[in-house]
């Protein structure tokens, strides 16, 4: 059975104009059969009281006639003779006395509820049947104390057949005019929906990349437009609250970046200044990898905030195996530690922000390095293959959920502490999806082959390509 809150969902679902348009054809229904009702209790009232009127004027004619009301002969009953008009005479126990029609001898038309109403009240005016077909009578008492009964009976086939015409055509005609009003709806829905479903596409229009673009309205004062401004109000503030955010991570990057190196400095030569065997070198390295750590951290908020401003500089055709090769020998040594092979493969060449590109793959490796298994292995793969570029990184540590590969790319996202050290800021593969972004590109998680581990995928779109056929695998030095 359908519950109440499936179906209200269901209909939810609808168009706006379909639910509209049936809301018109429901109330106009609603309307009709009460209009019908109301036409057919009036109908038969109508009908009845013709009825009731002819059959005073039979009842006039007998008293008129000065009949004695006693005989049974065919259609004289009472003295009147008619075609229309038939009669049956009860005693006071509801037996049959007398009829001017065979059917009226087998079943009195009175119950005894109505029989004795007729004696109490002299005439009674009713509906009846012989149980085949409807009449209406009109009841009265014999004169004197007998306690008979005279019924005069005329067809009541009158009063049905007609409401049953009126319900047949009221029925047919509601159809067509329920048809009518809820196309009307509709088309009326449609046409007041269209400059919203206009604006709606606007909206999807919207590119993120370009916060500037507004919808456009029409030179209107009705609730769209209304709802137009309020929107484009939002979107005023939303770039405002964009730009000033950005403003605010570039001017504390650029504030950061010199106290950091004072301080790394000032760390670095008390370190030197301090014997091997002091307990205070272990806590000064440490302090200096907090310090690199930040250093990055500044530097990854700086490449964000060049991002979001559309600071990058892509008009510059740059070597992609040759940023690799740069930032191999340091990572090298990092994946050395831990007893990581780490090999890189492929050539391209891409119009790109050198420095933005080469901060990317310095983070891709540097979380790959770090979530890698123990004697385990990264690589690195370069793919030059028209309309992109692709580097791929691909390490078999831990991976990531695919359920939670989105947040990953979120900032400051911290997935679950399997899958690193925890020391990162939640930072670094936001950095790499905004410079891809900026760059018209994406970045992707997947899963490798192998069925562990993560590959990681910077896709950069070949606007001009130039470079060398591809070079063999090379491992890191």
């Amino acid at each position: 059975m359908i519950s109440r809150r499936s179906a209200s969902a269901g209909t939810a679902r609808l168009p706006l104009s379909v639910r509209l348009g049936s809301a018109f054809a429901a109330v106009f229904l609603v309307v009709v059969a009460l209009l019908v009702v109301l036409a057919y209790w009036g109908v038969g009232r109508m009908l009845r009281q013709d009825l009731d009127r002819a059959l005073v004027d039979v009842v006039a004619q007998v008293d008129a006639s000065g009949s004695a009301m006693t005989t049974s002969a065919d259609r004289k009953l009472g003295g009147v003779e008619s075609s229309e008009v038939e009669t049956q005479l009860l005693d006071r126990a509801g037996k049959i006395v007398g009829a001017s029609d065979d059917d009226l001898r087998r079943v009195p038309l009175l119950d005894g509820a109505q029989l004795a109403d007729v004696l109490d009240q002299d005439v009674l005016f009713t509906d009846a049947s012989d149980g085949e077909d409807p009449y209406r009578v009109l009841a009265r008492p014999l004169p004197g104390d007998t306690g008979e009964v005279q019924v005069f009976a005329m067809d009541g086939d009158t009063v049905v057949d007609a409401q049953a015409a009126l319900v047949s055509l009221a029925g047919r005609l509601a159809a067509c005019a329920a048809l009518l009003a809820g196309l009307t709806g509709w088309v009326v829905a449609r046409r007041g929906l269209r400059p919203l479903t206009e604006l709606t596409s606007q909206a999807d229009a919207l590119d993120p990349a370009d916060p500037s673009r507004r919808l456009e309205l029409r030179h209107s004062q009705n609730e769209v437009a209304r709802l137009g401004r309020t929107l484009n109000g939002l979107l005023d503030r939303i770039e405002d609250a964009r730009r000033r955010e950005r403003q605010f991570t570039a001017d504390a990057s650029h504030e950061l970046r010199t106290p950091l190196a004072i301080l790394r400095a000032e760390v670095e030569l008390l370190r030197d200044r301090t014997a091997e065997d002091s307990p205070l070198r272990a806590p000064l390295d440490s302090a200096l990898e907090e310090c690199d750590r930040l250093t990055d951290l500044v530097a990854d908020l700086l490449e964000v905030a060049r991002a979001d401003a559309g600071q990058m500089d892509r008009g510059r055709l740059v070597d992609v195996a040759a940023i690799v090769d740069g930032l191999l020998p340091r990572f090298s040594v990092l994946a050395s530690r831990r007893g990581v092979r780490l090999t890189s493969r492929g050539d391209a060449a891409v119009h790109a922000d050198p420095r933005a590109l080469g901060r990317a793959l310095s983070n891709l490796l540097d979380n790959a390095v770090r979530h890698a298994a123990e004697g385990g292995r990264v690589e690195l793969e370069i793919i030059q293959r028209i309309p992109y570029v692709t580097v791929t990184v691909t390490d078999d540590g831990p991976g990531v959920d695919p359920a939670q590969r989105r947040r990953a790319t979120e900032r400051f996202a911290q997935l679950d502490p399997a899958r690193g050290d925890g020391g990162g800021a939640g930072l670094g593969l936001a950095m790499v999806t905004s410079i891809a972004a900026a760059h018209g590109g994406s970045l992707e998680l997947a899963t490798p082959p192998g069925g562990r581990g993560l590959a990681v995928t910077l896709r950069l779109p070949v606007d001009a390509v130039a470079g060398s056929p591809a070079r063999s695998a090379r491992p890191g030095p």
